[in-house]
């Protein structure tokens, strides 16, 4: 369906010969905000990565704006995708300001949209532009996920999945980032697919929730 940013038709995917997703079927709505819940090794992250071509299904097909993923098309796919993961996942030996720029960079935006964007989203994530010249070490939990957010929407993609972003935080850290990305999505209207075990999160962030078995 054209109002689809992403589905998923028939899948199977299995590590080695023990199936993860069997004939998996989902519809995600451009402008959504879906929470894929469920139990350990029901197949949550497994099907986040094939949404962002990380890994490939043995069968059936992952479509992104209505166009099969394929290795073919992977790098131009996943260009206009954001990726948040549990503490940022930041590259230690690059700055704050580096790992902010970094998709950006990937999509060759002039340099100077990209450091006009970072001054904008810095406020938007509570960070103070002090924090640019630092390295990931030097920065709280709560501090490196606020620029693993920038860095995941920076380049202004039409789809963010995120990875069980808040696990690792405080909760009052936690609660801050959640109303944070509540309101990135509210105000942006871009598609937000997150994997997350707690469903008191999921009920507060999620327009649809999914929940795998």
């Amino acid at each position: 369906m054209k109002n689809n940013a992403i589905a998923i038709k028939n899948v199977y995917f299995s590590y080695d010969t023990t199936p993860v997703l069997e004939d998996f079927n989902l519809n995600i709505e451009k402008g959504s905000f879906v929470c894929l819940t469920g139990e350990s090794g029901s197949g949550k992250s497994t099907a986040l990565r094939l949404m962002n071509g990380l890994l490939l299904p043995d069968s059936g097909n992952v479509l992104i704006n209505g166009k099969p993923l394929t290795k073919e098309n992977l790098i131009e796919t996943r260009r206009n995708m954001g990726y948040i993961l549990q503490e940022g996942s930041l590259f230690p030996h690059f700055t704050v300001y580096q790992n902010m720029a970094y998709c950006s960079n990937l999509q060759h935006i002039p340099k100077e949209k990209i450091k006009k964007r970072i001054d904008e989203l810095l406020p938007i994530v509570s960070l103070d532009p002090s924090l640019l010249h630092k390295f990931p070490h030097e920065l709280s939990g709560g501090q490196q996920q606020r620029v693993g957010i920038i860095r995941g929407i920076s380049h202004k993609p039409a789809i963010v999945l995120m990875d069980e972003p808040f696990t690792a935080l405080d909760p009052e850290t936690r609660e801050d980032l959640q109303n944070l990305v509540k309101s990135i999505h509210q105000k942006t209207k871009t598609t937000f697919v997150m994997v997350t075990h707690s469903i008191p999160e999921a009920e507060k962030l999620a327009t649809q929730i999914v929940k795998l078995k």
